[in-house]
């Protein structure tokens, strides 16, 4: 059901009845408006879908990642997502995949018949409805959508079949192709990323840009350029995946090519994967220097599990994000790309909204935050009820990642624990194993302790039956708890964990 956002405007304030201190109900930020001058807020306020099926209300069981399916519930799904994202203030929304998964067609245009090209102009249009700018990843900046045009045109390819090579001419025009035929579609802008696929590394190029940072900015500028000579007004933002190592600062040379970059877009993401590449104790000092805004994508997410049942997991995780929202505002970020997923799982619809709520004003407490959205979202009818759901969402986050050793994590991962948290093998062709519950994540004693949380989460819902009016979401979170109770005993069955998976040991004698 599609959030009604004139009950929204209307809905009242719990301050009468007692509850946590400052709680107020949800003020619609609007979304294509400058954030009140009185409010610490976010200028570019991201709701990343990523791939059009990562928010799907249906699961893909038998699809790999990501699926190239666009169908009318892929559609239905991104309108159901734009819902929420306006309501709590989201000012841009970023998808991949309008024309194609993995590879464009030669003539670029076929890749968009009658029935894609009326499913996009909905999505397109939803959007600006709402006030909400929509830009997207056509294809990579000289990668990542290539591979068929490179195929056919072999002119283009130096060491990397997965990159045209920038020092070819060529190149550029098939880049300025992509960007012809995507702005026919009233996009508002763009998503860069040049770095994904690797690089050009032939001989020429290694001679012209030995640094990759100076490559990859050459390619984005060269491309942003032509983007603003086209649409002036357009959004540029641009992804640092692969410009660096995890856990390592980028080197000076890397920097003073960021701020040249910074010329030319609107915003630069270090989106975190693993961790950003800038340190939280340096990234000051660089955001100072940058023409454009600075961002991450939060600091944690689940990547929304793509074969996965809608009601297979409850992973709240709004203080983490929250504290890292707050602290990155502090040091002069202004942007953040906020992971979206299928809003009909309520632990991600209140993860979804909980991010653009704090975006909209830092100065206010996490706690206020989660407060304010659950009172919206489920409308207890009582204090109780309403003090009960939010201990229960805390709870639910810290039962998980309570558990967590950094240390452990970093040693088996050979690299910082994770921003971007994989419940299950993103790549499959069948439904996968609950990974986030295993090894290094959690151990014996990790399981132990989440399944007693789940478990006195479980009992808070079951109090709550009947205390609030919302909409099915109690019941959808009772779900989402008994299979996550499931997947942690099936696993430490297969462990030989008795005393995680057999917490009865009580049997009836017949």
């Amino acid at each position: 059901m599609s959030v009604d956002r004139r009950e929204f405007l209307k809905i009242g304030s719990f301050s009468g009845l007692g509850l946590l201190a400052g709680s107020t109900a949800l003020g619609v930020v609007r979304s294509d408006a400058a954030p009140d001058s009185g409010k610490k807020a976010y200028v570019d306020r991201v709701a990343f879908d990523v791939w059009p099926n990562d928010v799907r209300l249906e699961p893909s069981p038998l699809e790999n990642w990501p699926s190239p399916v666009f169908d009318d519930v892929t559609v239905d799904s991104i309108l159901r997502a734009l819902d929420v994202q306006q309501v709590a203030g989201y000012n841009i929304v970023d998808i991949a995949g309008f024309f194609a998964t993995y590879s464009l067609p030669v003539d670029i245009r076929s890749a968009v018949d009658g029935d894609r090209q009326r499913r996009i102009d909905r999505i397109v249009n939803a959007a600006h409805d709402l006030g909400v700018k929509a830009i997207i990843f056509p294809a990579g900046v000289y990668s990542w959508g290539f591979d068929e045009i490179i195929r056919q045109n072999p002119g283009l390819q130096g060491s990397n079949r997965h990159a045209m090579c920038a020092s070819r001419e060529e190149s550029f025009e098939w880049q300025k192709k992509v960007v012809d035929f995507a702005l026919e579609f009233g996009v508002d802008g763009f998503h860069l990323e040049s770095a994904d696929q690797g690089r050009c590394s032939c001989p020429e190029c290694e001679k012209t840009w030995p640094v990759n940072a100076a490559y990859h900015n050459y390619v984005t500028s060269r491309t942003a350029t032509y983007v603003k000579s086209r649409k002036p007004d357009a959004f540029l933002s641009v992804i640092l995946l692969n410009w660096g190592t995890w856990g390592q600062d980028f080197s000076d040379e890397t920097k003073d090519e960021l701020v040249d970059l910074s010329r030319h877009v609107s915003c630069i993401f270090d989106q975190g994967h693993r961790q950003p590449y800038v340190p939280k104790e340096k990234r000051k000092a660089l955001v100072d220097r940058l023409h454009c805004r600075y961002g991450t994508s939060g600091g944690l997410w689940l990547y929304p599990p793509q074969r996965w049942p809608r009601l297979r997991w409850f992973l709240p995780y709004t203080q983490r994000t929250g504290n890292h929202i707050k602290g990155l505002y502090q040091d002069g970020g202004r942007g953040i790309m906020y992971y979206q997923g299928p809003v009909n799982n309520p632990g991600v619809e209140v993860n979804v909204a909980f991010g653009g709520r704090m975006m909209g004003d830092v100065a206010r407490s996490v706690d206020d935050v989660l407060a304010q959205v659950l009172e919206y979202l489920y409308k207890p009818k009582t204090a109780g009820a309403h003090k009960t759901l939010v201990e229960m969402f805390r709870r639910a986050e810290e039962s998980y990642f309570g558990q967590w050793d950094d240390a452990r994590i970093e040693e088996a991962h050979h690299a910082p624990p994770p921003g971007e948290l994989h419940a299950t093998p993103l790549f499959g062709a069948s439904p996968g194993p609950a990974d986030y519950l295993s090894e290094p994540f959690l151990v014996t004693e990790g399981r132990a302790a989440y399944k007693s949380g789940l478990i006195a989460c479980l009992k808070d819902v079951q109090k709550l039956d009947g205390q609030c009016n919302d909409d099915g979401r109690i019941k959808r979170i009772e779900t989402c708890l008994i299979n996550a109770l499931g997947d942690l005993s099936t696993m430490a069955y297969g462990k030989g964990e008795g005393a995680v998976w057999n917490d009865s040991q009580v049997g009836r004698q017949f």
